[in-house]
């Protein structure tokens, strides 16, 4: 197998260098903070994951005139010494909310926000398009996900690839696409399989296409896509909240739709969220 995903990935590198040349990676960060100060300002804003770089999109939404800002990440600010002395040192008012994107309750002490930006969180979860429902769930006007790919593959459209437990030649092809090749748990090296330390690894790689439709069904409309940098395994996309009811019932429905029969009454289906409105319903 590996010498046939060492022809995909190569022959996908080498398509993307002719078709659209090799964008600067030195131009990722500040073409990032300048779609944030050009949407940020007078709106709310949420930095999902931001405190790998020491909450810096957050900030930088603050400077932009943010109306209010939440940082939304599973880490402990308290062992982000850059966060904390830049919070302190602004007198900061953004809102610091520790927890996980599935978590319900999470999400609702996040709450609803216009413009929510999430890069660099997606692959690290076996369960991508539950993060884009909770996403969804919370943005009110605009998405920015930033996120790794895989290129397109030919004859398979919306493929996925599943990082965990890949034979270790598998890996190295697909690795040599990154300029450190050691980097990402579960595709330079292997995954890590400890219990606990899940979210450290790659877990999916995505094709634009899958992403598009994993978007859709979460209730997305993607109105932009950039290429960031060079690396050809990275994809950013502007997504537009569509104003329609989720695919999927709630968690707890079937459960509750068991309880209510042996109380004499039927929850409704069809019609559960006229009912029961959706807390990412539109206004």
């Amino acid at each position: 197998m590996s010498l046939r995903t060492e022809a995909w990935v190569t022959a996908a590198r080498l398509r993307r260098k002719l078709r659209r040349g090799r964008p600067e990676r030195s131009r990722l960060p500040a073409d990032r903070l300048a779609w944030i100060a050009a949407h940020a300002a007078g709106r709310s804003f949420a930095d999902v994951g931001g405190l790998f770089n020491d909450g810096a999109n957050a900030f930088a939404a603050e400077d932009a005139g943010a109306a209010a800002v939440t940082l939304l990440d599973a880490g402990d600010r308290e062992l982000m010494p850059g966060f904390e002395a830049e919070h302190a040192r602004r007198a900061s008012a953004i809102r610091f909310v520790q927890g996980d994107l599935h978590d319900p309750v999470t999400i609702e002490r996040l709450g609803p926000h216009a413009v929510v930006w999430c890069t660099g969180v997606l692959y690290h979860t076996p369960d991508p398009l539950g993060q884009l429902r909770a996403l969804r769930e919370v943005t009110r006007e605009l998405l920015y996900l930033g996120t790794h790919t895989i290129p397109e593959v030919p004859g398979v459209p919306q493929a996925c690839l599943f990082y965990p437990y890949l034979e270790d030649g598998d890996r190295a092809a697909l690795a040599r696409a990154y300029a450190n090749p050691r980097g990402g748990l579960g595709i330079g090296v292997p995954f890590d399989d400890r219990p606990m330390t899940g979210y450290g690894n790659f877990w999916w790689g995505i094709t634009p296409s899958a992403l598009r439709s994993m978007l859709r069904a979460a209730r997305f409309e993607v109105v932009e896509e950039h290429r960031p940098h060079d690396h050809p395994w990275m994809l950013d996309v502007v997504a537009r909240p569509i104003d329609k009811d989720p695919l999927l019932p709630p968690v707890d429905y079937y459960r509750r739709r068991r309880e209510a029969r042996e109380q004499g009454r039927v929850l409704p289906h069809e019609d559960f969220y006229d009912t029961e409105p959706w807390p990412g319903r539109l206004p």
